[in-house]
């Protein structure tokens, strides 16, 4: 509910500025790169984090000048994100044998399309540079969803967890109940950016962006009822504005 809520409140916004009379001067429109540290926060004793990892998004960005401080920043990025998970006492089975494995390890490679919605905020400029900052939500669909599997018993690349080729299926379960659990991942993802910087004026109405932004994923990302974990990244906020 929560999921369509921001989905129609997105939508609502975007139709009511396209469909109102916008003067041209109020708009900026600029193109921008994320390189950043992404990682997962579980709360379920099975499922641990595997540290951070590097990740790269890139994508548009739409700024509505609300008055001279102030706008309403729309973005749609290509957001690759990895989540390093770690598992515990689990039993592993592939190719009919089954194992229970100690420390098993999924790596997961996720291609997401996601789509911010910021307030910005910024000082006058002095010397051509001004301060900035941002706080929005964000949606992300998965568009993408790969794996590598490493442990003692089993190792694989590029396992695609939402529907595995010939060779790479295995199952992950737990003997003392015979529960079996899905690697899937969530299609949606729900965050809250908090983000700060400079802006460098060229002239010409042009600047550079530079800064550093915050994703505090509040949704889970697994596919999975008996374990949680929500994604968060931490990088660098770098754009262009025409």
């Amino acid at each position: 509910m929560k999921l369509k809520l921001f989905l129609s409140i997105l939508l609502l916004s975007i139709s009511r500025i396209g469909l109102s009379q916008i003067n041209e001067d109020k708009l900026e429109f600029g193109l921008g790169i994320t390189p950043c540290l992404s990682w997962v926060n579980s709360s379920t004793k099975m499922l641990k984090s595997g540290g951070s990892a590097m990740s790269f998004g890139f994508g548009a960005k739409i700024n509505f000048k609300l008055s001279s401080k102030y706008a309403l920043g729309f973005e749609v990025n290509l957001q690759n994100i990895k989540a390093k998970t770690n598992f515990t006492g689990i039993d592993v089975e592939y190719n009919g044998i089954k194992k229970t494995s100690s420390n098993f390890d999924l790596d997961y490679k996720l291609k997401y399309i996601d789509l911010p919605v910021l307030l910005k905020m910024h000082t006058e400029p002095k010397n051509n540079i001004a301060i900035f900052g941002e706080f929005g939500a964000s949606l992300g669909f998965l568009l993408n969803q790969l794996a590598d599997v490493s442990s003692n018993e089993l190792n694989l690349e590029q396992v695609n967890t939402q529907n595995p080729e010939d060779g790479d299926n295995f199952t992950l379960s737990n003997s003392s109940n015979g529960e079996k659990y899905s690697i899937k991942m969530n299609t949606l993802k729900v965050g809250l950016i908090f983000g700060s910087g400079i802006h460098y004026h060229l002239g010409n109405g042009s600047k550079v962006e530079l800064g550093l932004r915050y994703n505090l994923g509040l949704t889970d990302i697994y596919d999975e009822k008996k374990w949680t974990g929500t994604s968060h990244n931490l990088g660098l906020n770098l754009g262009f504005i025409f």
